[in-house]
C-alpha cells in the first residue's frame, strides 16, 4: 500500500541528527504527540506548519528534499543523486546505464512525462553535436510540445531544453526566452537563478548563431538590467552570458565588441588565482573565438 504521508521518517532522521527531541522540534507549532505521529507516517501536515518545523531544525526546503532523495524518496533530485553514487568516471555511465534506466520503471509513476524528461536529460547529452533532422526532431517532439504548453519550468525541463535547443523550432525558443526572463525576475533562490540563467545564456547563444543578433542582444540587456540581490553569487554564469554578448557583438560586426572583449579578458586574467588551469584554458578559448569572429578590421588584443 502506498504511504500517504511519506515525509515523516526523513524529518525524524533530520531532527535526530540535529540533536532535538520531539518537544524541542515541535516548539509551539504542533504538539509533540502530533509530531510523533507525523514522523511515523500516520498523519499529514500543512505546508505552513511543515515549513515552520524546518525553520526550527535550521533547515531549508532544499536541505529536506536532498535528504529525502538520499533515503530513496520520490523527489526531483533523486535521479541525479542516484547517478552520482555510481558514476565517478565517464566510462561508468556505460556500465551503469541499463541499471539506471530501470529506476524509471517505478519512478514518478504519477507523472510519466516527467520521468521521461529526466531520463532523456541524461540520454540526450550528446544532442548538441548531432545535426538537426526530421528524425532527430521526431524523437523529441513530445518534449517540444510539453515545453510549449507550460509557462514555468523545473530543473529537469531547463536541463533538457539546453541540451535540445539546436533541434527546437524558433517558436519554442521565443516562448522560452519570454518565460525564462520572467522567471529570472521572480526567483529568490540562488540555485534556481543559476539554472534559469544558464538556459537564458543558451537561448541568447542560439539566437546569435542563427543570425538573430538583435534578439540575442535584447535578452542579454534585459538580464543585465535586473539587479537581483543574488548577483554576487552569479558571477560565473554571468561571465558566460557576457561571453555570449561579446561573440554576438562580433557576429553583428559592432565596434563596441572590441572594448567589451578587452574588459572580459581582463576579468578572466584576474580570476586566474581561483583556478589557474581552468581560467587559462578559458582565456585561450575566448581569445580564439574573438579573433575568429572579429571582422571589424580593428586591432583586438
Amino acid at each position: 500500500m502506498t504511504d500517504l504521508h511519506p515525509f515523516g521518517p526523513t524529518f525524524k532522521s533530520l531532527r535526530e541528527s540535529r540533536g532535538l527531541n520531539l518537544k524541542e522540534a515541535a516548539a509551539n507549532i504542533v504538539s509533540p504527540q502530533f509530531l510523533s505521529r507525523f514522523e511515523k507516517g500516520e498523519k499529514g501536515i500543512s505546508l505552513e506548519n511543515f515549513s515552520r518545523l524546518l525553520i526550527v531544525l535550521g533547515l531549508e526546503w532544499n536541505d529536506f528534499t536532498t535528504a529525502y532523495a538520499n533515503q530513496g524518496g520520490d523527489c526531483m533530485e533523486f535521479p541525479t543523486i542516484e547517478l552520482d553514487k555510481h558514476v565517478k568516471n565517464a566510462e561508468d555511465i556505460l556500465t551503469y546505464a541499463a541499471t539506471y534506466e530501470k529506476l524509471f520503471d517505478t519512478y514518478l509513476t504519477d507523472n510519466p512525462l516527467q520521468a521521461d524528461m529526466l531520463l532523456n536529460s541524461i540520454k540526450l547529452g550528446h544532442y548538441p553535436t548531432i545535426s538537426k533532422t526530421d528524425e532527430t526532431v521526431a524523437k523529441i517532439q513530445h518534449i517540444i510540445n510539453h515545453l510549449m504548453e507550460i509557462e514555468t519550468f523545473n530543473s529537469a525541463e531547463l536541463e533538457i531544453y539546453c541540451r535540445i535547443i539546436n533541434h527546437c523550432p524558433l517558436e519554442l525558443v521565443e516562448h522560452m526566452s519570454k518565460q525564462l526572463l520572467f522567471m529570472y525576475k521572480q526567483s529568490t533562490n540562488t540555485d534556481t537563478y543559476i539554472r534559469i540563467l544558464n538556459a537564458i545564456t543558451y537561448t541568447a547563444k542560439h539566437f546569435s548563431e542563427l543570425g538573430y543578433y538583435a534578439k540575442a542582444d535584447e535578452i542579454i540587456k534585459k538580464v543585465k538590467s535586473l539587479q537581483t540581490y543574488e548577483r554576487g553569487y552569479l558571477s560565473t554564469p554571468l561571465m558566460f552570458l557576457e561571453m555570449v554578448h561579446v561573440y554576438n557583438q562580433f557576429r553583428w560586426n559592432k565596434p563596441e565588441a572590441i572594448p567589451l572583449a578587452k574588459n572580459l579578458l581582463n576579468y578572466l586574467e584576474s580570476a586566474k588565482f581561483i583556478d589557474f588551469n581552468y581560467y587559462s584554458n578559458l582565456i585561450n578559448a575566448f581569445t580564439y573565438y574573438c579573433h575568429k569572429l572579429n571582422k571589424t578590421g580593428k586591432e583586438l588584443f
